[in-house]
């Protein structure tokens, strides 16, 4: 983990509060932090807990913040503000986005064109090459070919059984 990252981990637990400090105190910080992790109430005066840390979460997946995405999962169902469903489907994405190439059956990586060079990348890296058209490692077709196997590859494998 680089060490901007740490740092960051560390700055996050500790704004948190410290454990000695009075009641009062600590119930001001969890209200505060309930109310900054917490959307505005929306007109029929229900609050709705946890859509922004929801969409912190979302930024840090999207930014391949994975580590850091993960420590908010946990921290926001410890704290109730992302239910456990929210929770699994989260870390599901990551683990998703976090597949390597070359973590593939064996089967789909005979495939004809398959990229080898690319047994090393993670989903999120393919994605990435492919917004920004970087297309040094393979071609296009490759890359998306790559995507589509890493994101369904129980469902290429059922095609490639009944295509025999």
């Amino acid at each position: 983990m680089p060490v901007w990252k740490l740092i960051g981990v560390v700055l996050m637990v500790l704004s948190s509060g410290c454990g000695h400090a009075t009641g009062h105190t600590r119930e001001a910080s969890e209200s505060q932090r309930v109310e900054r992790l917490s959307v505005d109430e929306p007109e029929d005066g229900v609050r709705v807990k946890g859509s922004t840390v929801g969409a912190r979460i979302n930024a840090l997946i999207a930014n391949g913040q994975f580590a850091e995405a993960e420590a908010l999962i946990a921290e926001a169902s410890a704290g109730s503000l992302l239910s456990q469903a929210q929770a699994t489907e989260k870390l599901r994405q990551i683990a998703q986005l976090s597949t390597r190439v070359g973590q593939l059956p064996a089967s789909l990586q005979r495939a004809k064109d398959f990229p080898s060079q690319l047994k090393d990348s993670t989903l999120f890296e393919i994605k990435q090459m492919l917004q920004r058209k970087n297309f040094s490692l393979a071609t296009e077709s490759q890359l998306k070919m790559v995507k589509k196997l890493l994101e369904d590859p129980d469902r290429v494998m059922e095609k490639m059984g009944t295509v025999r």
